[in-house]
This record gives C-alpha cells, sequence and structure tokens, in this order.
C-alpha cells in the first residue's frame, strides 16, 4: 500500500506547496531511512536527503541548507547530539527546526536532546499524520520567520538608502550619483569573482561612501571655486566623520560601508587620506569605491567644474593606474561587462 493513500497529512501538505522544502532525514537503519524517504515524497516534499551516520549527515550540511531536519537519537555509537550542534554551527543565522526520533522518552533523553538544540519530539513508533502535520507546522513557522527577516532586511536596506540620499542631495540634487556607485562597485566585484552575498552588500554598502559630508558645512561643500588649503582640510574629514556615523553595527552591509567611508580616499600609492594606506593595506571594498567613485565624480558637473567625457576620465583612469588606484580595480572597472553596466548607467540618467 503507498504511503500516502493511508493519509490524509499528505494531502494538506501538498495544499500548502511546501514541496520545495528541503528535508534532512538522519538514521542508521536502512528500513528506516527508506520509509521515511517514501512517506516525505508521498507527502509532496521533493527535496529529501538521507543520511546513516553523524559524519554523512554533516557532510550533508556543509553543502545543503535543510528546512528541517528528522533525527533519531540513537545511531548506533555515534552522539546523535553532535548533529546538531553541527547544524547549529555552519547555520548559524538561521531558525532550521531539528525533530528527533526516539523510542526512548526518558527525561535524561529530553534533556540532552533539548539542551542540544532539538525543537520537538516523536516518540516512535510515531502516528504517520501527527508527524507530518508537525512537520508542516515547523516548516510554516521557519516561512514565517524567513519572512519576517526578508522584511526586515528590505527596512534595513531602505533606511540605509535614506541617510546615503540624506548626504547626496546635499551634494547632487538628483540623488543619482549614489545609485551609479551601488550598481558600479557590484559589477566590478563580480568581474572580480566575488559571491552573492558580498556582491549584494557591495552594491547597499557603496552609496554610503560620502554619508560624512552630512558634516561638512555647504561654504565648503558647493564652493564653486577650488577649496583653499584650510577648506580642503575640512572637505577631508569627511570620511572619518562617515566612519564615527557608522560604527558600532553588527549588521554587515553597515560594516562594510563604514569601511568604504574611512578608506575610499586612500591612494594605492600611499598618499591618500585618512591614514596614508598603501597597496592592499587598503580595504578590497575602498579601492573598489575609489575607482568607481573617481569615474562618477569626474563624468558630471561639479560645483567647481563641468563634467569630462568619458574618454577623458578613462584616460585618467589610465594614468592614475598603479598611483592613484590599484591596477586590478582599474582593469576590472575596464572589462567589458562593466562598459555594460555603464552603458545602462549613462540611458537610464539620460532618461
Amino acid at each position: 500500500m503507498r504511503v500516502g493513500s493511508v493519509i490524509g497529512g499528505g494531502r494538506m501538505l501538498k495544499s500548502q506547496r511546501y514541496h520545495d522544502s528541503i528535508i534532512l532525514v538522519v538514521d542508521d537503519e536502512p528500513s528506516a531511512l527508506e520509509f521515511l524517504s517514501v512517506l516525505l515524497r508521498e507527502a509532496g516534499f521533493e527535496q529529501v536527503l538521507m543520511a546513516c551516520s553523524v559524519a554523512e549527515a554533516t557532510r550533508r550540511l556543509d553543502s545543503a541548507r535543510p528546512d528541517l531536519v528528522l533525527l533519531d537519537w540513537h545511531l548506533g555509537a555515534d552522539d546523535s547530539a553532535n548533529v546538531i550542534r553541527h547544524l547549529r554551527m555552519t547555520h548559524a543565522d538561521e531558525i532550521i527546526p531539528v525533530i528527533v526520533l526516539t523510542a526512548d522518552m526518558a527525561p535524561a533523553v529530553k534533556h540532552n536532546a533539548l539542551a542540544a538544540g532539538a525543537s520537538d519530539f516523536l516518540n516512535k513508533p510515531f502516528d504517520i499524520t501527527e508527524a507530518l502535520l508537525r512537520i508542516r507546522n515547523y516548516l510554516e513557522m521557519r516561512r514565517l520567520y524567513q519572512t519576517r527577516e526578508r522584511e526586515l532586511e528590505l527596512a534595513r536596506l531602505e533606511t540605509l538608502e535614506r541617510l546615503a540620499r540624506a548626504a547626496e542631495y546635499r551634494d547632487d540634487t538628483t540623488g543619482q550619483h549614489i545609485i551609479r556607485v551601488g550598481r558600479l562597485s557590484e559589477q566590478i566585484g563580480r568581474v572580480l569573482g566575488l559571491d552573492e552575498e558580498r556582491l549584494f552588500e557591495l552594491r547597499h554598502a557603496a552609496p554610503l561612501h560620502d554619508v560624512g559630508k552630512i558634516g561638512v558645512p555647504d561654504a565648503v561643500l558647493r564652493k564653486p571655486a577650488p577649496l583653499t588649503r584650510e577648506e580642503w582640510e575640512v572637505m577631508r574629514q569627511h570620511t572619518e566623520i562617515g566612519a564615527r556615523i557608522l560604527e558600532g553595527c553588527a549588521y554587515p552591509v553597515i560594516q562594510m560601508a563604514r569601511t568604504i567611508a574611512l578608506t575610499h580616499h586612500e591612494r594605492w600609492d600611499g598618499i591618500g587620506y585618512p591614514q596614508g594606506l598603501r597597496g592592499e593595506d587598503i580595504p578590497l571594498w575602498g579601492r573598489i569605491v575609489a575607482v568607481v567613485d573617481a569615474y562618477d565624480a569626474m563624468t558630471n558637473d561639479r560645483p567647481y567644474r563641468p563634467a569630462l567625457s568619458h574618454e577623458q576620465a578613462i584616460e585618467t583612469l589610465h594614468t592614475e593606474r598603479e598611483k592613484q588606484f590599484d591596477p586590478m580595480i582599474v582593469d576590472a572597472f575596464l572589462d567589458p561587462a562593466t562598459f555594460s553596466t555603464l552603458r545602462g548607467e549613462t540611458t537610464e540618467s539620460d532618461t
């Protein structure tokens, strides 16, 4: 008899469309693994991972992020708690439910499993419908958590964007400079082979590079002539002001933004500011934004001069390669993929 033909829980799960959820099943009994695999697939799950030992389970966790784990508590000589500990360490930023399967419901067993990080228990032999309903409820809890996390992430990013715009509107009334810097920085990172997480952070952190200009007087920031030595010293302070505004936050995007704010005016040859860093002592994020910010500043009107042509700006980048700018970043900027992004930005700014 097919497992799905004797339960209503499977139909309930199918109706909720949990088929894309990843479930890891850990049991040292081949027959138990086969039964649970069939049960879950009949209930509509298409991604069921199986492991018969702690070692195999940890390898699975290293290569995949499950949405729920079904864990037999007695894996021969292995300590099942190590699976939970490895899960919590490997995916520390996630809430992933672990349901322990055991015929031994002694208080010590429960205490040890809960102490390791287990979420719930199913007593063997378990009721199939109850098991599937518990799985459904925990997956729903995880989905709700992920939804709230996405909402919080969007709220954080919107706040950062508004902060960047607040600074930018004092220097660029269109607010387009920060958008261009974010997109071009991301593209350079892509050419350099950065992973998607770093690209996401870079795109949203780069627009905050000049947030410290909030602390620069308008008389200096918008002066329609070259700055005096004293005014230039005031202007240079925007890097450290920006770093102070952004310091002390654990959110990775803001941590990267602080680094960028502080270091995007350092130079490859070591005569930049504020710290006079040289070469690869300058954080990669600062080196990327240094090139993008310089190009965008050159090709757009400033209070003290009209915009340069694209060709003039590229010539300057070539001239300053290995002087002001990291040659690797200049080469990535000149990559055809980056130029495609540049054409897109030009088209958008003209419409």
